[in-house]
């Protein structure tokens, strides 16, 4: 049922009626079609058409492709009726709620809508395909509902495809479901344990900061799913069916004498029910082994029963028994329907419908905003940069959910929306009069618009016979017309102006949840954006006029005027105000920055746009700063080159942002650059390098001259578990230096791209130089430099590039350089400055291909200065800045170079027919299959494979056409990955040179990728265009 604008706001003015959830899921495991179930419980659809209209994938791409791109939400009204002890009506108690349901994207190109959607959520909805299990997006989406907090409810979907696909017996279906489910325990399991070692890791630090804290240790008893605690529902999204263990226990309780509670307890797990005494046994008695599980022979048997006699032998005898034994009404038009998976769906919704299901569970378990704030705000508040800042009245509102208090809202992204979709084009039901009038109205406006339309004809023939007595001015002409109306008189020539692009009108509302207080339309708030600390409240906040307010159903937005706290609405007057996401508060008070997070998904393909036509460069620009605004995980920039820069996590994320662009943000032909893939640079040694060029020196070392001093420079290889360690705690050495808090710009996200950098935690000084030295002792410093001593760590100068990057520049003479972590006061070498930024540039462009460098130690070994009378020091800056670049490349090179690789995590799930055929396609994209394992009970193999980022473009597609859509891949980035080849290898002995020829006949991997991004950077190519002039050509051949 649709509700009236009075019950909205009647429930809404309710926290304890009110509940936030969110469905997440691995692609294709059935979100969006549970949640056209749940659409049909209020007449937003028809329950025919639940699970086939997917109404909540608005998107034309999205209807194409049949899968979620951007997270959407809708308003459900669900009433409860609790019978009480007693026949008489009056002991029927209503219970009404509403339920915030938000669908967000599966596939890992779009995670960030997850991140976005669950933020604003109480509880999650975590959907399993039964056949396909754990999926690596499941274990993604667990991890993220794991850390918001939010109370999750199990939903094990596609249970019809165990009788149609898998064929399995109830019993084998039983024993499947049960290892689906200790699968995600499992996963449930991880995160606790880990959880329980960084609280053990930080007790243990506050203990040797003398803190004399007692260790809490947490209890997991209610961390996992079980469905006799009602947390788990088995169900069939497509076929409309669905059920918990307490409707069921509800319904056969009835049918056996037995009380619901005690059924509830037994019908999962290895109890047998004795058809003749009615007891129930343990199948540990030795005597009961032929008995079923009550859930085998209450729950599945007679699904079982009915998908065969539907599906398969279409008995009309049997199935009339059925439907009497099940309680539901089915009429003769139907059992005489041709469509057998129709009458299957009549029976089976009508008997255990899933959108009862899952609504009854979401509102048992999911809690009220009221108690969720109160279990969950505490540590998201203390866990903020500078929390004790915080207003302390805001604080306690928004922990009570106080609607009365100062208003604090959390915008988790902004929505890109037509005008023409907003509520405020609502059509208006009129009395009888009003249609009157108004149609009254229309009649003389239509009148006056043909009068006038006359009216200008005979004007504009006059203007070409002048002696005609019906010409007029411009002046009559426009008072004709109307204000309206803009007239201008052609000369036959082109309009040398920009051109005109029509473009449907958009508005960016802000998608978010209110903690405390009540949003009313009309008043003006601060909005704090995600960079703002409490420590400097002036910085990062604007003020902002609340234009609109809407309740968002789906594809249609209602206006209202207020939201009290515990909903989540969308708000207008945002725009220009608010970028990506923000937190709005009360003004004039100290708020506190909810939007301060990343998202786990990275801009990691970027490519450079341009207009077709180069005078309409200014509405790409306005559409790039619409579509920066409207996705989370979208960055664009300008280049120093001029280049206008879009990064996106994908693929498909960027054809998708490329069509919102061209389409509804510039409205213009683009033209778009090859995908700019991020590589790195680093060395090795190894047994086959070249002698060292200065044999005096050593291996990578180098001596600058300059004016009056001489500086020798050291380059060796870092340990790869140093250099991950580094990767890993990026955010920790930029609050080291900065001492700022763990947010980073989006030049920052450009340059480090790496996943490690979402999944650490911030290190105090004290920890991360305690754990980087514990590394290097049990790595052994030999591996660093011969002559290393206890105090590595304290020598430290600086880290690169940027400042924060894996490489490690070090002060191997006594003091001449000022050390990062050992503060201490003395003369330093005057020009160290210049030193540093050496380094950063040579860190931060390679020698092989100008791309950053990962995994190098640089030390400073001796200065010497010279007796000379030069007089160079004007220059010195500059020249010593150069300088050093240049030596660090030299010493770089004199080691064994690598180019490294950005590589993709793939996953597939493929059948025995498919899988020679997903092995050729990875092989050809010089990708290497990591693991394959076939999934227990099934026919299905799960593949884990490893492929480059340059070769993955097409990969998705080129899979499905090779397999015919039985295979899709999960593609994840994972990290960078050294290509084992020299790029500058040649043969040189006499085997290499018999085997493969001067000019080797076997490529050079690692030299054809150097090569093409020399290119593309317009960089020197060493590269013969004629290799051997002097041989003569065959005229007969090519």
């Amino acid at each position: 049922m649709r509700l009236t604008k009075e019950q909205l706001n009647t429930l809404q003015n309710d926290p304890d009626c009110v509940r936030n959830i969110c469905i997440v899921a691995h692609v294709d495991h059935g979100k969006t079609s549970l949640s056209d179930s749940l659409l049909a419980t209020n007449g937003i659809i028809s329950h025919k058409m639940a699970g086939k209209i997917r109404y909540l994938d608005s998107r034309e791409d999205e209807q194409l492709r049949g899968i979620t791109m951007e997270s959407s939400a809708v308003s459900l009204y669900f009433r409860v009726i609790h019978r009480n002890e007693g026949d008489s009506d009056s002991d029927i108690t209503v219970n009404e709620h509403l339920i915030n349901l938000i669908d967000s994207p599966g596939h890992v190109d779009f995670s960030s809508e997850v991140s976005t959607a669950s933020r604003l959520c109480d509880g999650a909805v975590v959907l399993v395909d039964v056949v396909e299990g754990v999926c690596s997006q499941t274990i993604s989406v667990l991890r993220q509902v794991w850390s918001d907090k939010l109370k999750a409810i199990l939903v094990l979907n596609k249970v019809d495809r165990l009788i149609t696909e898998l064929k399995l017996s109830p019993q084998e279906a039983y024993t499947h479901l049960s290892k689906v489910i200790e699968q995600v325990n499992s996963v449930i399991g991880s995160f606790f344990a880990g959880e329980r070692m960084q609280q053990d890791f930080l007790w243990r630090e506050k203990i040797a900061n003398s803190s004399g804290e007692l260790f809490a240790e947490k209890d997991d008893k209610d961390i996992y799913f079980a469905p006799e605690t009602n947390n788990v529902i088995f169900a069939s999204a497509m076929d409309g069916w669905g059920f918990s263990i307490s409707q069921i226990a509800g319904f056969f309780g009835r049918k056996l004498g037995m009380k619901r509670e005690k059924l509830q307890k037994v019908i999962w797990g290895d109890f047998c029910l004795d058809p003749k005494s009615k007891k129930i046994t343990t199948q540990k008695n030795k005597h009961e082994k032929r008995l079923k599980p009550i859930f085998v022979s209450l729950v599945l048997d007679n699904i079982w029963s009915v998908y065969e006699h539907c599906l398969e032998t279409r008995d009309q005898a049997k199935l009339e028994k059925i439907v009497k034994a099940l309680e539901v009404k089915v009429g003769p038009r139907d059992f005489k329907a041709k469509d057998s998976r129709a009458l299957l769906r009549t029976i089976l919704s009508q008997w255990l419908p899933v959108s009862s299901a899952v609504l009854l569970t979401v509102i048992q378990k999911v809690p009220s905003p009221v108690e969720a704030q109160n279990k969950r705000m505490p540590s998201l508040l203390s866990t903020t940069p500078h929390s004790e800042l915080i207003d302390a009245a805001l604080s306690n509102d928004i922990i009570s959910c106080n609607r009365e208090g100062l208003v604090c809202a959390y915008v988790s992204k902004m929505l890109s929306i037509p005008i023409a979709e907003l509520g405020r084009n609502q059509v208006v039901q009129l009395s009888e009069e009003e249609q009157q009038i108004r149609g009254r109205q229309a009649r003389e406006k239509a009148l006056k618009m043909a009068e006038r339309a006359r009216l200008l004809e005979i004007a504009a023939n006059g203007k070409e016979m002048s002696n005609s007595p019906l010409s007029m001015s411009d002046v009559e002409l426009t008072e004709i017309a109307g204000d309206d109306v803009s007239l201008q008189w052609g000369n036959g020539e082109e309009s040398t102006e920009d051109i005109i692009v029509d473009l449907p009108k958009e508005e960016l509302l802000g998608f978010a949840r209110v903690y405390s207080g009540t949003l009313k339309v009309g008043e003006t708030l601060s909005v704090l954006g995600p960079k703002f600390s409490p420590k400097y409240p002036s910085l990062h906040v604007s003020e902002v006029h609340i234009s609109d307010l809407y309740l968002i159903m789906g594809r249609d937005f209602v206006a209202i005027d207020e939201a009290p706290a515990g909903n989540i609405v969308a708000i207008g007057g945002l725009m220009g105000k608010v970028l990506k996401s923000g937190t709005v508060v009360t003004p004039n008070i100290t708020g506190t920055n909810l939007a301060g997070f990343r998202s786990s998904a990275l801009p990691i393909v970027r490519v450079a746009v341009e207009p077709v036509n180069p005078v309409q460069m200014h509405y790409l620009e306005k559409g790039l700063e619409m579509l920066n605004q409207a996705d989370p995980c979208v960055r664009t920039y300008l280049q120093d080159t001029g280049e206008h820069i879009l990064a996106t996590a994908g693929e498909l994320h960027l054809e998708r942002c490329l069509k919102d662009l061209k389409e509804r943000f510039a409205g213009i032909e683009i033209q778009v650059s090859e995908p700019a893939i991020p590589y790195r640079e680093t060395i090795k040694n190894t047994n086959h390098m070249n002698p060292p060029k200065n044999g005096t020196l050593g291996r990578g070392s180098r001596v600058l001259r300059l004016s009056h001093f001489e500086i020798t420079l050291t380059v060796k290889p870092l340990p790869v578990q140093v250099a991950q360690f580094l990767i890993s705690n990026i955010n920790s050495i930029s609050k080291i230096i900065n001492q700022r808090t763990d947010f980073f710009t989006d030049e920052e996200v450009n340059d480090m791209i790496d996943v490690q950098i979402n999944q650490s935690t911030v290190l105090s000084t004290e920890s991360f130089k305690g754990h980087l030295a514990n590394l290097l002792q049990e790595l052994g410093n030999k591996s660093i430099q011969s002559n290393a001593s206890s105090d590595f760590v304290d020598r430290i100068v600086c880290f690169g590039p940027k400042g924060r990057g894996p490489n490690i520049f070090m002060d191997n003479t006594n003091g001449s350089l000022k050390s990062m972590f050992k503060t201490s006061q003395g003369s330093y070498f005057e020009f160290q400055e210049s030193l540093f930024n050496g380094f950063q540039l040579a860190t931060s462009e390679g020698p092989l291909a100008a791309e950053p460098v990962q995994g190098i130690l640089v030390s400073l070994d001796e200065i010497r200065y010279l007796n000379t009378t030069s007089k160079e020091e004007l220059d010195l800056t500059g020249r010593l800045l150069t300088s050093t670049r240049d030596c660090i490349h030299e010493g770089f090179l004199d080691w064994s170079p690598r180019i490294m690789l950005a590589m993709y995590s793939c996953e597939i799930q493929a059948s025995v027919e498919v899988l020679g055929k997903v092995y050729a396609v990875v092989q050809q994209r010089r990708g290497r299959i990591v693991s394959e394992e076939m999934k227990e009970g099934t026919s299905f193999f799960t593949i884990k494979a490893q492929v480059p980022l340059v070769e993955a473009f097409g990969f998705s597609e080129d899979i499905r056409k090779k397999t015919s859509g039985a295979a899709s891949p999960q593609l994840v980035f994972s990290g960078f990955e050294i290509v084992d080849i020299d790029p500058f290898w040649v043969p040189t002995t006499e085997d290499e040179l018999e085997e493969l020829g001067e000019f080797s006949s076997r490529e050079n991997i690692a030299r054809k990728y150097m090569n093409d991004i020399r290119r593309k950077k317009g960089l020197f190519v060493d590269e013969k265009v004629v290799q051997k002039a002097e041989k003569q050509r065959n005229m007969k051949k090519d």
